[in-house]
């Protein structure tokens, strides 16, 4: 991958994107990195990049301002995993994600904040950015 820095065995530098709400689905070739963090190297794999989480809709979990490591080249839902969606009349959020019936379930971890559904009529595969496995914060400025 382009852009990253090895630091020995252990560590990477990685760009950082971040994320604005947006009407179409998310082209990621298309951004600018607006940062970088160093983290290690395992937590980093072929297919993934690194956004900024903005907002508090994940919080505990996912906290506001943290950079949020997706595996791009997982993007089959599996029931209960969190993942990063381009919805078109919200943009990139996350959420933890459930295959129902009628549609996919989008669920918060902030209670404040409603579940959703996107029905199966409206869903496209390419909402589904990829599959969050880490949060990061940086540590090592």
């Amino acid at each position: 991958m382009k852009n990253r820095k090895v630091y020995g065995d252990s560590y990477l530098e990685v760009p950082v994107y971040r994320v604005k709400g947006e009407n179409e689905l998310m082209e990621f070739s298309n951004l600018e990195p607006v940062d970088t963090i160093v983290i290690p190297s395992e937590l980093f794999r072929e297919g993934s990049i690194v956004i900024i989480n903005r907002g508090d809709s994940m919080e505990k979990l996912i906290m506001d301002g943290t950079n949020v490591v997706i595996d791009t080249t997982k993007r089959d839902i599996m029931s209960g995993g969190i993942y990063a969606l381009s919805i078109p009349w919200e943009g990139c959020i996350i959420r933890e994600c459930h295959s129902e019936h009628q549609g996919l379930l989008l669920r918060p971890y902030n209670k404040n904040y409603p579940e959703s559904t996107v029905t199966w009529g409206e869903f496209e595969p390419d909402m589904v950015i990829g599959e969050v496995y880490c949060s990061v914060i940086n540590v090592f400025r």
